[in-house]
C-alpha cells in the first residue's frame, strides 16, 4: 500500500455566542482536513481545529509536508514522523506553527494502518473497551453563577459524572462561589475540574485552592504558565487536588519534567500539538510509567480509541462548542456519559458531503 495523494480542505464553522476562557473569546472556528488517499482506495483522515490562518495551513501541508508523504508505506509510520519533523526543523518550526497539520497526518496514517488490518483503532492499539468516559467541559468562564447551574446540571441529568469549569482573574473567594455553584448542580460523587488555563501564579493557585478545599475538587488543570517548570515543582507539595497539564506542548518528551520533577498528577496531550496518536502513545506510556493518567486534551472521537486502549487512559474531554461531531460521517455517540466508538475499521469517521457543502472554506 502507498500514499498517492494528499489533500487538505477546511471548514468554517461559526459558534454561535462566543465563548471563552481567562485568556481569550472565539466566535468562529476552522477545522483543517488532511486526507490521505492510497493505491488500494482506502482513505486516511486527520483534522485538527484552529482560531487563525487557515490559509496558511493548508498551503503549508500541500506545497512543503505532502511531498515527504506522498509515494510512501502508511505503516512506516515512524520514518514518516521523522521525515516530516526533519522537514520542519528550521521552518516554520519543528514545535510551533508545523506541529498541527503533522499531528493530522499521523492520525490519518494510524486511521489507514487500521483499515489495512481491518480493525478500529482502539483495537488495533491492543485495546477491548469500546467506550471510554468522558468529561464535560464547558468554555463557561464568561457564564454567571445562575448560568453555570443550568449548564453544568444539565449534563448531570444527561449522565456525565465528570464536569470541568474555566478559573482565573477573579478572587479566590469568587472563584470559589463558583465552584460551589457547579457542586451543588452536579452532586456529590461527581468529579469536578478546574481549568485556570496557566492564569495564576503559585502563591495565587495555593489560596484559590484552600478556598475550593469544601467543594473536593478531583483536579487543578494548568494553574500555572504551561513552560514553568518550577512552578509545577513548587506546587507538588502544597495542593491536595492533582495537578493535570500539559495541552500546549509540543512534543511527547516535554512531559518527562512535569512528571518527575513536577509530579503532574493526570497527562494531558493534544493529539495535534503533540504529534497525532504516535505521539499521544508516547505519552500515556511516560504517564503509566510514573503512576500518572491519561486525560488527552479536545478531540475527542480519536482521543477516546487512545484512553479506551492505554493501561494509563482515564478520561477524554468532550467540549461541546468544539465538537468535531456535526462535521463528520458516524459520529461517535456520547452517552451516559462515555464516548462510544465506532467498530468500523479505522478511526471510523470522515467528513460528510453535507459539511463540505455548509461549511466549507476558500480563501
Amino acid at each position: 500500500m502507498r500514499i498517492t495523494d494528499v489533500e487538505t480542505s477546511v471548514l468554517r464553522i461559526p459558534t454561535g455566542d462566543a465563548f471563552g476562557d481567562a485568556r481569550a473569546t472565539v466566535s468562529e472556528r476552522f477545522w483543517v482536513v488532511v486526507e490521505l488517499d492510497t493505491d488500494v482506495g482506502l482513505r486516511g483522515t486527520g483534522w485538527f481545529g484552529t482560531w487563525r490562518v487557515p490559509d496558511l495551513y493548508r498551503e503549508f501541508v500541500d506545497g512543503t509536508l505532502a511531498e515527504v508523504v506522498v509515494d510512501r508505506d502508511p505503516f512506516e509510520t515512524g520514518a514518516i514522523r521523522a521525515a516530516t519533523r526533519e522537514k520542519t526543523q528550521y521552518y516554520p518550526g519543528e514545535v510551533g506553527f508545523s506541529a498541527p497539520p503533522r499531528g493530522a497526518i499521523d492520525v490519518a496514517l494510524w486511521d489507514l494502518k487500521a483499515k489495512a488490518a481491518d480493525q478500529p483503532l482502539y483495537r488495533f492499539l491492543g485495546g477491548d473497551e469500546p467506550s471510554a468516559r468522558a468529561y464535560v467541559s464547558r468554555l463557561d468562564a464568561r457564564r454567571d453563577e445562575a448560568d453555570l447551574a443550568t449548564l453544568h446540571g444539565d449534563y448531570a441529568d444527561a449522565g456525565f459524572t465528570a464536569f470541568k469549569t474555566k478559573l482565573g482573574g477573579r478572587s479566590p473567594s469568587a472563584e470559589a462561589a463558583r465552584v460551589e455553584t457547579v457542586r451543588e448542580a452536579v452532586g456529590p460523587d461527581a468529579d469536578v475540574l478546574v481549568d485556570a488555563n496557566g492564569s495564576w501564579t503559585v502563591d495565587e493557585t495555593v489560596r484559590t485552592l484552600d478556598r475550593l478545599e469544601p467543594h473536593d475538587v478531583t483536579w487543578v488543570e494548568e494553574p500555572v504558565p504551561a513552560y514553568d517548570i518550577e512552578g509545577y515543582c513548587r506546587l507538588a507539595d502544597r495542593v491536595r487536588p492533582a495537578v493535570a497539564g500539559g495541552e500546549m506542548l509540543y512534543r511527547p518528551e516535554r512531559f518527562a519534567d512535569l512528571l518527575t520533577r513536577g509530579r503532574l498528577g493526570v497527562a494531558q496531550p493534544d493529539l495535534a500539538r503533540c504529534g497525532g496518536v504516535s505521539g499521544l502513545l508516547d505519552v500515556a506510556r511516560l504517564a503509566e510509567s510514573h503512576g500518572a493518567r491519561l486525560a488527552p486534551h479536545v478531540y475527542y472521537p480519536v482521543a477516546a480509541h487512545l484512553v479506551s486502549a492505554a493501561p494509563s487512559g482515564w478520561l477524554v474531554e468532550y467540549i461541546p462548542e468544539y465538537d468535531a461531531g456535526d462535521v463528520l460521517e458516524n459520529a461517535p455517540r456520547i452517552e451516559d456519559g462515555r464516548v462510544h466508538l465506532s467498530e468500523a475499521p479505522g478511526h471510523g469517521y470522515a467528513v460528510s458531503d453535507d459539511a463540505r457543502a455548509e461549511y466549507g472554506y476558500e480563501t
